[in-house]
């Protein structure tokens, strides 16, 4: 515990360097403009305030928030068979029980929790919604894939398709045998990437690929934990040991128990998906979440060695 309270008291010291650094949030002066644009107040409406517990979660989704949300929703006495049921989404349920709270009485609740952030390698982040979102518009629809097809796929495929288009190698893709094939109609990864290197952040609009900084503001809330899903090699391996940490530290070891919902599979699907992009794709991208590298201490270096030199 004493090494886990060390590494964490050092990512938030990072976090309010950087914002310092670049003059964010509550850390701002008013001699100096932001190099960044920052929201003027925290997203209090995005967080999971449980009162009981005395603990204020900031969801960001495809980084181990399924995970602690079906935490939150067992401490709220909601059976573990009702989570598993699939008959719900766990962030409906949870929402249902922990309804969303606006200023100022969610800034009143939020002062006496635990305010907890769960972060991912960036590049990560977005290949997991991507593939889960809007790769395939035929399977997953239970997840809302022809939703995500219909309001965000369809208009990059039409922005960003070249008439001489050909779909990714085989090499640069992967397909599961149990699923259906996409239809042909959905954005490619690097479709995708121009989408997200073209569009203004605050134009995103959709909270799978929304910049840290921007959902869960960590420049106007002093965070008390934060946790990190670290892919390393082929597998996610540290939200364990956070996970552990975190519910040790918030003194709810005889209420829940660490457990890590929706983990990855042996593939090192960036190793593989990155090699539809150029180097220089990667370089923009990262360009484009500079911040979020830069405050949860984030590289880009190794996914350059997966892009094309073309």
């Amino acid at each position: 515990m004493k090494e886990l309270e060390a590494e964490n008291t050092r990512r938030i010291f990072r976090i309010r360097e950087t914002c310092t650094k670049y003059n964010l949030g509550i850390y701002q002066t008013v001699k100096n403009d932001p190099v960044f644009k920052y929201p003027p107040t925290p997203q209090y409406e995005v967080f999971y305030i449980d009162q009981i517990h005395q603990i204020s979660y900031c969801p960001i989704y495809k980084s181990g928030s399924t995970t602690w949300l079906f935490n939150m929703c067992l401490l709220m006495n909601i059976p573990e068979e009702e989570l598993n049921s699939g008959n719900e989404q766990l962030s409906t349920i949870a929402r249902r029980i922990l309804p969303a709270m606006d200023f100022p009485e969610a800034e009143k609740a939020m002062t006496a929790t635990t305010k907890l952030l769960v972060v991912r390698h960036p590049f990560e982040r977005l290949l997991s919604a991507y593939r889960d979102k809007l790769e395939n518009s035929v399977a997953g629809r239970e997840h809302g894939t022809l939703h995500f097809y219909h309001k965000y796929g369809a208009a990059i495929v039409r922005k960003y398709r070249d008439r001489n288009f050909l779909p990714p190698s085989e090499d640069q893709v992967i397909r599961r045998k149990d699923v259906a094939k996409p239809a042909g109609i959905e954005p490619t990864w690097r479709e995708f990437v121009d989408y997200l290197i073209n569009t203004d952040l605050a134009s995103y609009g959709d909270d799978h690929w929304m910049p840290y900084y921007l959902f869960c503001t960590p420049c106007s809330l002093n965070y008390t934990i934060v946790a990190k899903v670290i892919a390393f090699r082929l597998r996610v391996e540290t939200l364990e040991q956070d996970q552990v940490f975190a519910i040790k530290r918030m003194k709810l070891d005889d209420l829940i128990a660490p457990k890590w919902r929706h983990k990855n599979g042996l593939v090192n699907a960036s190793r593989i998906y990155f090699r539809q992009l150029t180097r220089n794709k990667v370089y923009q991208l990262y360009n484009k979440l500079k911040l979020d590298f830069e405050m949860f201490d984030y590289s880009p270096d190794q996914y350059y060695t997966y892009a094309s030199d073309i």
